[in-house]
């Protein structure tokens, strides 16, 4: 089912003097694969983006829905997460600050294959679409920023692909620990983000973390946190090496 894009909302001044709204100002502009180029980009993006506040849980566009431009995460956390026929929920990837959103679909000219959702407090700046073909057509180092991201995302797609084919459940339930807790740590994840994380379902991810507890590479005496306490041997559980 269709679901409408949240737009951003209408007191949201897309040229508002606040200087923390300014892309000048913004401490992550130099990771964005738009305004990390030339000034006069981020200038016109400075001047025709629209910034958002989402709270945790709110879906920033949905799977199925026509790209209506280009999503940059200014601060906060966003996942991707894509719904099978079956209903089944599968988390692509997490993006923090200076990630940008949708432009695969917006350059493909393809409905959102993914449903974007903030994961805590996500600040979030609209860019609409004609405004984005204005600067691939006269920024051509924009272009070149685009397929590099998009060369990444086809590298990591690949790589989670071919790991969750040769790692048993187990395996994959470790792997997205390590990986969630390095990248993110300030982030406490429940049971079914690291099942969707994994391919695999809460029920095994609560068994398969008991187990873990049991060996004492984990503590989970804290209810949600899950704390890591011999990484290294749960990395050579993971590779096969203990």
């Amino acid at each position: 089912m269709l679901r409408a894009v949240k737009k951003p909302s209408e007191d949201t001044n897309p040229c508002q003097s606040d200087a923390k709204n300014l892309c000048e100002n913004c401490m992550y502009r130099l990771s964005n694969i738009i305004c990390s180029t030339s000034p006069e980009v981020w200038r016109l993006v400075e001047t025709t983006k629209q910034k958002t506040t989402f709270k945790p849980q709110q879906t920033i566009f949905y799977q199925g829905n026509e790209p209506l431009g280009l999503f940059t995460i200014s601060t906060g956390l966003v996942k991707l997460e894509m719904t099978s026929e079956h209903g089944q929920t599968h988390t692509l990837r997490y993006l923090g600050p200076g990630s940008a959103l949708g432009y695969r679909s917006l350059f493909s000219n393809e409905q959102y294959q993914a449903t974007a959702v903030a994961v805590e407090t996500s600040e979030i700046c609209f860019i609409p679409k004609n405004v984005v073909m204005d600067i691939f057509k006269n920024y051509p180092e924009v272009t070149i920023k685009i397929l590099e991201a998009l060369s990444k995302d086809l590298r990591i797609a690949e790589e989670k692909w071919t790991s969750q084919m040769d790692k048993d459940a187990s395996e994959r339930i470790a792997e997205a620990l390590i990986f969630l807790q390095e990248h993110f740590t300030h982030q406490n994840w429940t049971r079914k983000e690291i099942a969707e994380w994994a391919g695999t379902t809460p029920e095994t991810v609560i068994r398969t973390l008991a187990q873990f507890e049991k060996e004492g590479y984990i503590d989970q005496s804290q209810g949600r946190v899950i704390k890591l306490i011999n990484k290294q041997k749960l990395i050579e559980k993971l590779h096969g090496t203990y």
